[in-house]
């Protein structure tokens, strides 16, 4: 092994360095944190307090509002029940002849303020009969739910879905007619919700002034049925993009169904909202207010809080920076032996004459001086090695080398590898042709770029053999893939080789080609040769084959053995070259030519 050594070269001249964050100005912001902190405290308290009223504030109107809303839609419902209940007292009047009770109920359905018309279905829930108001017409069921039946049975009364009728929102409300206790047959109606619309129109600008998207009212599909946008409403539209909404299927709304904290409108408007179910019906009401405006309050306070703590945090700063100004001359001093110890000025020593902590921080440095002097010593040294081990041994094994992690001692270790020859062909020609200098600058060019290729796909430049590369795969670390890397490797060298010819040719008159063989198998890898002097290569029969097929390949032909083929299968195309004797081997070896 060579005495090299790693070129040394002068450092530049370090430009003066300014400290981004000068122990002053440390000092200073650590003045104005103590004499700040207490104020954050108070001032985040206050927020949080504020905003905890803010919110109750909120939801105590909301939800005051949403009880309102809830009584007025019991309350027409409740309204339309009873008009229907005395409808079907008529219906069921066995003194009232038919004529007399249409027009009972006729002039029953003129006075009535909650229902413009009736139905009349049998116990079957078949429609006998329609009775409207004068200039409506309504397209009732021909068949009552039998849902709607189920629950009437149950409780007497039964509403339905919401249907748009005449871009108004109405829902079909049922009751029973009964006679001794027995179901003889349904009166229904399809009530408006016009005054619960107009309800939720009052409520919003009473206590939502100028807030779109504040109240709405939802059935069980999650269909807008009523909102204070009076044009929502009239197209049924869905609300299951609100967020107060989001996760809410129909089963859980009703008596039960709460929601309330912050949540985003369906137009992405952060909002504070609260939604409640109804107790006879499977539908929602919702009531949200922009968190913009619910905090409003809020953000006011937390101006003035932040406004408060920045007039104490200017105050500090600068108390701060005059205190800091007194130990600037020993911070100079370490700024300059900083800049020094960068130029490598190791002779250099910090002078800080103060009793305080700089002047350990000084005495320190100075240590790291000698201490970086022995250290960029050692550097330089560890890159000498490794530069001149980098000329003997694979470039994996010199980190584990210079790491320590690999054992130096003569030996090996049995393991498949895959072994490649690269032969320069017709080498002797044109050494004849050329002079001596031209021949070993072509083939330190050739070699540069078959050692790069090799190294591309992770293998081993074993040796150079005259005009002749050994390359392995599978050594030193473990390739479970080494055959594929060896064709491809072959592969590209034959590619490279017609970019290199033109150049070649142009230059020098010449053309290069290369006879290559790989063979895969067994073999001992490690260190051979002795103590004074050894390398790290592989020994074993498949190393010997691998020459051979070398020997025989033609120019631009990479030939390999059935032991190759059987490895990568149907990945690589391959022609058969038939049997051949190989010198040292008493049975012939089948090989194969690789297609390129």
């Amino acid at each position: 092994m060579t005495d090299a050594k790693a070129p040394e070269t002068a450092a530049p001249a370090a430009a003066p360095d300014r400290a981004k964050f000068p122990l002053g100005l440390k000092i200073a912001l650590l003045t104005t944190l103590l004499a700040t902190l207490p104020l954050v405290g108070v001032g985040v308290a206050l927020i949080a307090v504020n905003r905890e009223a803010v919110v109750n504030l909120s939801r105590e109107v909301q939800l005051a509002v949403l009880d309102d809303l809830s009584r007025t839609i019991d309350q027409e419902l409740v309204d339309a029940q009873d008009a229907l209940d005395m409808a079907g007292g008529l219906f069921a009047d066995p003194d009232l002849d038919d004529e007399r009770r249409i027009t009972l109920l006729s002039a029953q359905v003129q006075g009535q303020e909650s229902i413009d018309h009736i139905a009349l279905y049998d116990a079957e829930g078949q429609r006998i009969a329609v009775i409207e108001s004068e200039g409506s017409s309504f397209d009732l069921p021909e068949t009552l739910p039998q849902a709607m039946r189920t629950s009437i049975e149950t409780v007497h009364h039964a509403t339905g879905e919401v249907e748009l009728i005449d871009g108004i929102p109405r829902v079909l409300v049922a009751v029973r007619i009964r006679v001794d206790d027995r179901t003889t047959g349904y009166v229904a109606s399809l009530v408006s919700l016009e005054d619960v619309q107009a309800r939720v129109e009052r409520l919003a600008e009473g206590h939502f002034p100028g807030q779109a998207n504040a109240l709405f009212v939802v059935d069980q599909q999650l269909r807008t049925i009523a909102h204070n946008d009076r044009e929502r409403a009239a197209t049924l539209s869905s609300a299951s993009g609100e967020g107060i909404l989001e996760g809410v299927t129909p089963e859980m709304l009703g008596p039960g169904f709460s929601q309330a904290g912050e949540f985003d409108s369906a137009d992405g408007v952060p909002m504070l909202g609260s939604s409640v179910g109804l107790a006879g019906q499977p539908w929602a009401v919702v009531a949200q207010t922009p968190q913009s405006v619910a905090y409003a309050s809020l953000t006011k306070m937390t101006y003035v809080i932040i406004g408060t703590i920045a007039g104490a945090m200017i105050l500090a700063l600068l108390l701060g920076l005059l205190v800091a100004r007194r130990i600037s001359s020993p911070l100079a001093e370490l700024t300059r032996f900083a800049g020094a110890l960068a130029s490598r000025q190791w002779g250099e020593r910090a002078k800080v004459g103060t009793s305080d902590e700089l002047a350990v921080l000084s005495r320190a440095m100075n240590r790291a001086a000698g201490d970086l002097e022995a250290s960029e010593q050692r550097i330089k040294d560890e890159v000498a090695i490794r530069t001149d081990l980098g000329r003997y041994v694979p470039e994996q094994l010199v980190e584990q080398i210079v790491r320590r992690e690999r054992d130096m001692g003569l030996g090996g270790t049995r393991r498949p590898i895959t072994v490649m020859f690269a032969d320069v062909v017709g080498f002797t020609p044109m050494t004849d042709q050329l002079s001596p200098e031209t021949v070993v600058k072509i083939l330190n060019e050739l070699f540069t770029i078959m050692t790069q290729i090799v190294f591309r796909h992770d293998g081993t430049v074993d040796k150079f053999i005259g005009d002749c590369v050994m390359a392995i795969w599978g050594a030193p670390a473990s390739q479970e893939d080494h055959v594929a890397r060896a064709l491809d490797t072959a592969e590209e060298m034959l590619s490279w080789l017609e970019t290199g010819n033109e150049r070649w040719q142009a230059e020098y008159g010449v053309t290069i080609q290369l006879a290559i063989g790989i063979h895969t198998g067994e073999a001992v890898v490690g260190n051979i040769g002795s103590e004074k002097r050894m390398e790290y290569t592989a020994i074993g029969d498949v190393v010997n084959v691998a020459a051979r097929l070398e020997a025989i390949a033609r120019p631009q032909q990479i030939l390999v053995t059935e032991a190759v083929v059987k490895v990568v299968g149907d990945d690589y195309e391959f022609n058969d070259a038939d049997l051949h004797r190989l010198s040292g081997r008493a049975e012939p070896v089948h090989l194969f030519e690789v297609v390129t």
